[in-house]
Order: structure tokens, then sequence, then C-alpha cells
């Protein structure tokens, strides 16, 4: 299966809609209840108008998440990142963003990963360049944005400067820009409630009831030992492969490949800030994991990556429906 996703033709990308009819194959024919945790305005907006569940969330949701592959795919190879050019990327990321069955909805976190994205986008692009404030400002700002579909992605603004840290030298009047641009999305929205009327309701109830430490709602149970577990040797592949992911890459290369690192470190403190946090809350390290399990599987032997990736692949749909073979599973 890998062989068809290993073209250098990025146009080909599309074809990656079958692999998340696949993934993601258990909402159609064995939708199970989902209401989301966790959610920030921007979040209940779009629930409002697509529902939590049923066809157009879960349209939606494949839609979001094609979106997402196919920028990823176009990104990685902009920036050559990985050794070669392949669908990889967005295919891990689609893998990544469907292990769980939690994950299979149009959930706050899935639509927040967009800004994850964009963050990212917009740090690799202040690389050697002497006129980008508009790019810096951009950082805080659609971090402030993802924060406001999902409260913890404030935690995008640390990515933010540790990468311009890496990528810069450090002037104060940059972080200066990343902070206000931060503050502006919660100045408009700040503007949208005063004109609805609920601008104290906002900042005195929603706002502060989206963050707490450590506020874990499922109770520990074999389903949350058995996914931590899952990420966990996930995490563990991908910190321990650092060394294979940046010998022989260049400097500029080897720096930008630190800062996906530190986006999935920095996915760590969102759990000492998001409110109400369900299993579905680990879905915030799919693009730094998606990303760099891609880079495992294209340096890997071809044969060993096709049975690999088989059986992850089995893995994910023994997960989703499991509920057809034992609801205690």
């Amino acid at each position: 299966m890998l062989a068809i996703f290993r073209t250098n033709q990025l146009f080909a990308s599309i074809l990656l809609v079958f692999y998340i009819a696949l993934v993601r194959a258990s909402v159609w024919v064995a939708p199970s209840t989902w209401t989301p945790s966790g959610s920030g305005p921007l979040a209940e907006w779009v629930h409002g108008w697509s529902g939590y569940t049923g066809p157009t969330a879960n349209i939606a949701a494949i839609a979001l998440l094609l979106a997402h592959a196919i920028f990823l795919n176009f990104f990685i190879s902009e920036h050559r990142l990985a050794s070669e050019v392949s669908l990889f990327p967005g295919l891990f990321y689609i893998l990544a963003s469907s292990m769980l069955p939690e994950f299979l909805h149009l959930s706050p976190v899935l639509m927040a990963n967009t800004f994850f994205l964009i963050v990212l986008s917009e740090i690799f692009a202040t690389y050697k360049r002497v006129d980008c404030a508009d790019r810096i400002f951009n950082i805080g700002f659609w971090a402030g944005v993802g924060s406001l579909f999902y409260p913890s992605y404030i935690f995008l603004f640390i990515v933010g400067f540790v990468g311009l840290n890496i990528l810069r030298a450090f002037k104060v009047r940059e972080r200066l820009m990343v902070l206000i641009g931060l503050a502006t999305p919660y100045i408009l929205i700040s503007a949208y409630f005063f004109w609805v009327d609920g601008f104290f309701t906002f900042w005195q109830e929603r706002l502060p009831g989206s963050f707490a430490f450590l506020d874990f709602t499922p109770a520990p149970n074999w389903v949350v030992f058995r996914s931590l577990s899952i990420f966990s040797i996930l995490i563990l592949v991908a910190l321990f492969s650092y060394r294979s992911y940046i010998v022989k890459q260049t400097m500029q290369v080897q720096r930008k490949i630190n800062i996906i690192f530190w986006g999935l470190l920095a996915t760590a403190f969102s759990l000492l800030i998001q409110a109400d946090i369900g299993i579905g809350h680990l879905l915030v390290t799919a693009v730094p994991l998606g990303i760099l399990l891609s880079f495992n599987f294209i340096r890997m032997p071809h044969r060993m990556a096709e049975v690999l990736h088989l059986l992850i692949l089995a893995i994910v749909l023994f997960l989703q429906f499991r509920e057809w073979l034992d609801p205690a599973i």
C-alpha cells in the first residue's frame, strides 16, 4: 500500500482521501455517540453549524483532515525536511489523527491543529529574512485563534518563541510582536461579545473555566492506559530517532527539525492548563508526531515499512471496530 504514496507528484495528495475513507470507515459503519470537551468559543460556533456528530460533521472532519495532509506534504517538500519527496508526511499525519476512536470526530483539537500547521509555517518563513514583521505577528495571531478553538493551544506561542530563538537572533521587539499578535484575537472576540452583551460572561466565566491544572475527565481504566501506552510508544520512537532525522542534513534543515521536536515537547504543557481533558486530547501530538514518524518510514527498507504500516493499520481498525467484537476490549 505504501508504494502508492511514495510518489514525488505532490498533486497526487488527493489520493489520500481514499486512505482517510479507510481509516475512518467506522464513523459510517459503526457510528458512536460523542460530545466535545474543552471547546473554545469558535469551536462551539462551528459545532452550532455542523453538529457534534452526523454526516455534516463527519464530512467536515474528513475535508479538514485532507486539507491538513495536503498542506503538510507541500510544507515538508518546500522546506526539504525529508530525505525524499513523498506523500508520507500527510499519510502518517492522517494515521496519527485516526489512531484512536476518540479522534474520529470534528473535535476542537482537530480544528485547532489547523493553526498548529500555520504557526509552524510562519515560523519557518522567518528564516534568514530581514523584513518579516508580518510573519512574526502572525505567529502570535494564529496561536491566539487556535486557542479560541481549544484553549490549551495557547502553548503555540511557546513554540513560536522557541522557533524564533532557533532561527533568528534574539530581539525583544520581535517577542513583543508575537505577544501583540496573541492578544489580537482576544481583543476582536471581546469586541464581539461586548456587541452581543456577553463581555463579562466571557471574561469572568467562560474563559477562566477553560483552564485548569491537570483536569482529567476520564477515570483511569483499561481504555485510558491503552491509549496512553500507544502514544507513549510512538513518542519514544520519535525521540530515539532524533539522530537519524538530522544526520547528513544541512544546518537549516536541522534547525527546523529541532523546532518540530520542540513542538512535540510543548504539547505536554497543554496538560497543565487545559480543562476537562479527555482521551481525545492526545490529538494535540498528531502534527509533530505524524511528521516525525513519516521520516522513519521514508528511511526504512521498503518491505519492512510495508509490513509495519499494515500492522499499525490493523491495530487502528481493530480499535475502531472493537465494539463489534467485545465492548470490554
